[in-house]
């Protein structure tokens, strides 16, 4: 272990003296005053920044990373601001400790007093007996408050955990209240990664799928697989004002291990994530991603409301034989969607269109659920949904029962061509549209 910091720490001190005007004559001195310099030149850099930094902090390698403010001051002071669900409950939390760069087999910053933002990723779990005020048990979130520098210039810092090597990366901090700098970057992940969006990595020559975005812990896949139920590939990621950051480098081994630096920094230009090696993550063929998203995901649902043409006037005509039906005013189509079949009735592994009402019978809500079986086929750019039969007795009763559930439901059916406004996250708006009909994606919800 002490061999390996020692090798990082010359590897770092030869990095860093890389931007100093006196790096001919560094060597002259001797191993301490190096290391002293590579110390003394962290910390500069560290409290250089009139802003402070972006800190995009990983507690592990397992788990999403979160947004620091932080602000350190040439007197050993650093004040820390965070806003997230996890650690200050959606509120804006402040505080100061201080903080010091060291050898320690390699140049270290340590936050060595306690601070209520910075140390809670690192503080273990009480123990359930809240009376016993011990806090000695427990691995908390399993996260560090001292970390090796690998790298630090006026662009960046990138540290790695001590304890734990999560990679967190600082930039510095933009001109403008921390305020609006949570406001934004909280909605992020939303915004780029909502509604169960895949997105298409390319990179080193191959291509994947990257799944979940939107819970800030990418699953790695190759193209067109669902992602396995035990040991999936995670890489965590960390939103930014511009982009985002990796955690754990999407970087094949092969490619590490050809001396490449690894890839943390993605930034958004216009509707794709470029790495800093290079690589893309986009939304990839529309029709590839409709095919993927409704077969791994919850469920592909149409937003009624916002439909035009012949599948908006068959579901307005079914509500109004719902309502003569249940003698219910109120009656109404909550959900027309597709899913993926992979464990229930006879029809394990097959496509599905389910249509919920809802209605009230003797005074009681009553939410019907009708499953019909179809097939589902992506061919010459086109989605092309075939109606096949009811899946069980309860959709065959209501298939007879009510014709405009019929009507319903041929009115879905038919080859479609995709189209989105959206091209970075085009399950936002994606729209199915014929000559008949445009059927609008709605927002992502459980159809299962």
């Amino acid at each position: 272990m002490k061999a390996k910091y020692l090798f990082i720490g010359l590897a770092v001190a030869s990095l860093f003296s890389a931007c100093s005007r006196d790096e001919e004559s560094l060597f002259d001195k001797s191993a301490a005053e190096r290391a002293q310099w590579t110390l003394d030149n962290a910390k500069q850099v560290l409290i250089s920044q009139q802003n402070g930094w972006e800190m995009l902090y990983f507690a592990n390698r397992e788990s999403r990373g979160y947004n620091v403010v932080v602000k350190f001051h040439e007197n050993g002071k650093v004040v820390a601001t965070a806003n997230n669900a996890l650690t200050t409950q959606n509120q804006i939390l402040t505080d100061s400790s201080t903080w010091l760069v060291k050898n320690d087999y390699g140049p270290i910053i340590s936050f060595d007093t306690y601070n209520e933002v910075l140390h809670a990723w690192a503080d273990p779990d009480p123990t359930p007996d809240k009376e016993s005020k011990d806090y000695t048990v427990g691995d908390g979130y399993l996260g560090d408050y001292e970390f090796l520098l690998l790298e630090a210039n006026a662009n960046r810092v990138v540290l790695k955990g001590k304890k734990h090597a999560a990679y967190t990366i600082l930039r510095p901090m933009p001109s403008i209240s921390v305020e609006d700098y949570f406001t934004k970057v909280n909605a992020q992940l939303n915004n780029y990664f909502s509604d169960g969006v895949i997105m298409t990595l390319q990179q080193d020559g191959e291509s994947f799928y990257l799944h979940n975005g939107a819970t800030g812990i990418f699953t790695k896949t190759p193209l067109g697989e669902p992602v396995p139920e035990v040991d999936p590939e995670i890489y965590p990621i960390c939103p930014t004002l511009d982009g985002f950051v990796v955690c754990n480098s999407f970087n094949s081994e092969t490619y590490l291990t050809r001396g490449a630096a690894m890839e943390h920094l993605y930034t958004l230009t216009q509707d794709k994530f470029v790495g800093e090696q290079g690589s893309i993550i986009s939304s990839g063929d529309l029709y590839l991603l409709f095919m993927t998203y409704i077969s791994n995901n919850k469920g592909w649902k149409a937003d009624v409301k916002a439909s035009t043409g012949a599948f908006a006037d068959a579901a307005n005509a079914f509500t109004e034989a719902l309502i003569a039906q249940t003698k219910d005013s109120k009656a109404k189509l909550s959900s027309v969607g597709i899913i993926y079949v992979d464990s229930m009735y006879n029809y394990k592994g097959s496509y599905v269109l389910r249509i919920k009402s809802e209605y009230k019978n003797n005074g009681s809500k009553q939410t019907q659920t009708t499953d019909y079986v179809i097939s589902v086929k992506n061919q010459d750019q086109h989605i092309t949904l075939s109606y096949i039969e009811p899946a069980n007795t309860t959709a065959a009763t209501w298939y007879e029962r009510i014709p405009a559930l019929a009507n319903l439901i041929n009115a879905t059916m038919g080859s479609f061509t995709l189209s989105t406004e959206n091209k970075l996250n085009p399950m936002k708006d994606m729209r199915l549209q014929n000559a008949s009909t445009t059927i609008v994606t709605g927002a992502n919800s459980n159809l299962k």
